[in-house]
């Protein structure tokens, strides 16, 4: 699951008058527009309108512009002319769709849908939609839209069909198993939250931030006070694939973490600097939090990301963000459209650069899921000195308990894995019953030491072919069902993948043991039985 928030900041959204009477809003574009295919139409300009265009950008680029830029025939060759992918026209609807996707409104049914061949699969309905009430579900696969097969289109071309005016009707063919069914279902305002919560565990709570609208900060305090009832002992928070929102909705966020101080630092076209703080909260966070970013955590996701690093007040996990380091306003234009334009380069506040930078993780995690890298950080060893268990690591400076039982698992296995060997053998630890001892040297080469430290080792099988059977010769007569009174596992030694597998039971104390699927050519397993591991080598 992804939990999404946003978070406000700096004054409001504050209207400036300018020359031509045009008003100004100080955002962050998101580049969630670009990553969903949000595209501008050209319009045709009048002169009125295009020397407005111009003045704008000769008094507010943050830029100087040529006059042969300037002078060009029509707005859409000059904002060519500049270079830049932030800079656009919007029509008043073109302004309206912009503004309603950083506050995550959209006028449709209420469905997240995929792409499949035959048209788009409804991964999710949205609680009290409109979609839910007439009775679409998860797994249905819309095939047809208002009468016209969507079988060769987009995903962003289905859902253009899909929304539309509120109030109006869509008619849907979906297909559900073996049956055809017909909907027509009412389109509606649908206000999605920015922010979501949910406690993973009963120590962990997650926070999803998708975008910083109008009211990402207050449904963030929100959000941490349902949390704060169910006293998690840390926080993870969520950044990945938002691609920013209000810049004042990101700095007024920042205190939630960093508490009432600088938090950004902005560059107009002239050089001048200002600082803004945060704005003060209820909940300043003082317990453990992890941040998960990757490449599509941008533009005010990176201001929050930023300040929250320069403070340390967060351990990073995940890729660098995206680097756009550079904030737009919008102009309005006597016309009823309007003109989003490059005015302001911003800075973490101890002035690092975010431009085409952006912001590093601790603990780069490649392309692991940055998520199940937190989990695994976010365990805790409560005993005073039994720490059986579990492992205790430092990354950058920080220390970190990891639950073995959970890091054993499939889902888990490779990620723990990934862990340790981006750590320094001398800071990784494994529980006793007397408290935390070294790791041994051999455990990193073996990484199955760190969850069966006391089974005894048999000697590799080397070059075991696809579909080998295993023996299994026990020191006893087996008179008894092996399923259920003994654990045995095949396991794969990168992945932790367990590998379903036959038993038949020879005469005396012996059992064969015949994978139901043939072995990855060149890894190695693990047989696991009852106290006892050995490690087989898949021929290549």
């Amino acid at each position: 699951m992804k939990i999404r928030s946003k978070f406000g900041g700096i004054g409001s959204a504050e209207k400036l008058k300018l020359n031509f009477n045009v008003k100004n809003i100080f955002i962050i574009f998101s580049l969630m527009f670009f990553i969903f295919g949000f595209t501008v139409s050209v319009h045709a300009q009048d002169s009125q309108t295009l020397n407005e265009v111009r003045n704008i950008i000769k008094d507010n680029y943050i830029n100087d512009v040529s006059d042969s830029v300037l002078n060009k025939s029509s707005i859409d060759e000059i904002l060519t002319g500049l270079g830049d992918p932030y800079s656009q026209y919007f029509s008043a609807e073109e302004e309206e769709d912009f503004l309603n996707q950083i506050d995550n409104k959209v006028c449709g049914i209420g469905i997240e849908m995929n792409k499949v061949s035959t048209g788009a699969q409804v991964v999710s309905v949205i609680k009290n939609s409109p979609a839910e009430i007439a009775g679409l579900k998860e797994g249905d696969i819309i095939t047809s839209v208002d009468s016209s097969s969507i079988i060769d289109l987009n995903i962003n071309e289905i859902g253009k069909y899909i929304r539309g005016e509120e109030g109006t009707n869509v008619n849907l063919v979906v297909q559900r198993g073996n049956e055809i069914l017909n909907f027509s279902i009412q389109r509606a305002e649908l206000q999605l939250s920015t922010v979501e919560g949910i406690m993973l565990d009963n120590s962990t709570a997650y926070i999803y931030i998708s975008s910083f609208g109008e009211n990402t900060s207050q449904k963030l305090d929100e959000t941490l006070e349902e949390l704060s009832v169910k006293n998690p002992e840390s926080y993870i928070i969520d950044l990945r694939d938002n691609g920013g929102g209000y810049m004042y909705s990101a700095v007024d966020i920042a205190g939630n973490f960093i508490g009432n101080n600088l938090a950004l630092i902005v560059e107009d076209k002239n050089k001048n600097k200002i600082g803004y703080l945060t704005g003060q909260h209820k909940i300043v966070m003082d317990k453990p939090v992890i941040f998960l970013t990757n490449g599509n955590t941008a533009s005010a996701s990176e201001i929050l990301a930023a300040a929250v690093k320069d403070y340390k007040k967060a351990f990073f996990i995940g890729n660098v963000t995206y680097g756009k380091g550079v904030a737009q306003q919008i102009f309005q234009l006597s016309n009823g459209s309007a003109l989003k334009l490059t005015t302001q380069k911003f800075y973490s506040p101890l002035g690092k650069e975010i431009q085409e930078v952006g912001v590093k993780p601790d603990l780069d995690t490649d392309d692991l899921d940055a998520l199940k890298v937190a989990q695994l950080l976010s365990g805790k060893c409560r005993n005073n000195i039994d720490k059986r268990g579990f492992v205790k690591i430092t990354l950058d400076e920080r220390e970190f308990n990891i639950d073995l039982n959970m890091a054993k698992s499939e889902e888990y296995w490779s990620t723990f894995k990934y862990i340790i060997g981006h750590a320094s053998k001398s800071k990784v630890y494994i529980g006793t019953k007397d408290g935390w001892k070294n790791a041994p040297d051999e455990y990193f080469n073996n990484i199955y030491k760190f969850f069966y430290s006391d089974y005894k080792l048999l000697d590799t099988l080397n070059k075991v072919p696809e579909d080998k059977s295993f023996t299994v010769t026990f020191n006893k007569e087996i008179n008894f069902d092996l399923n259920s009174n003994i654990t045995m596992e095949i396991i794969n030694s990168n992945t932790g993948k367990r590998v379903d597998f036959d038993i038949n039971i020879l005469k005396g104390s012996k059992a064969v043991l015949t994978p139901k699927e043939k072995l990855d050519k060149g890894q190695t397993y693990y047989i696991k039985i009852k106290d006892v591991i050995k490690p087989i080598v898949v021929k290549k």
